[in-house]
């Protein structure tokens, strides 16, 4: 009878064998790397940036009512949910037939030369809208908060993967 420890361990000759397609592999990424579009290439000018803040508020006030004005979902403010967005989905705190959508109360405002739509509620932020990127292109399918904020900063829903962090500090 053979254990499970015979059966899951490899002879010396099938360790050196697949160590040298791996560490062939490994040379031949090497050798070609030059070649490939996707090397690293010196940038085509030094980068002006010094520094980067990125703006995390878990438990802050909504994005909504913040950097992402929705005039269509105001215009709608207090009318009930429509099935196009419920589906056939059954959600945990949202009953049916008493969803409402909810527009932000927040006020906005064109801010500096770039004329980008700040919510009056941070003016100080607005006050520096030519100096900060925005970005409002992040979407995802999650409807729950959490799976969003690892898509965020994860760029994947799911749990174990990488965030931008460890990736700008340890490449």
């Amino acid at each position: 009878m053979t254990s499970t420890f015979d059966t899951l361990a490899a002879t010396r000759r099938e360790f050196l064998a697949s160590s040298a397609s791996g560490l062939g592999g490994v040379a031949l990424a090497s050798l070609l790397s030059s070649d490939s579009p996707a090397a690293i290439t010196p940038p085509h000018f030094a980068p002006t940036a010094k520094r980067c803040i990125f703006f995390f508020m878990a438990g802050g006030p909504s994005h909504v009512d913040l950097f992402d004005p929705k005039p269509i979902l105001n215009n709608r403010d207090g009318q009930k949910m429509p099935d196009s967005i419920l589906g056939a989905t059954e959600f945990a705190f949202i009953k049916r037939d008493k969803a409402v959508l909810k527009g932000s109360p927040a006020k906005f405002s064109k801010r500096g030369d770039c004329g980008i739509e700040y919510s009056n509620m941070i003016k100080q932020i607005g006050n520096r809208a030519d100096d900060i990127a925005l970005i409002r292109t992040v979407h995802g399918e999650q409807f729950n908060h959490h799976p969003g904020q690892l898509l965020l900063s994860c760029g994947k829903a799911e749990l174990g993967r990488p965030s931008i962090g460890a990736w700008l500090t340890y490449g």
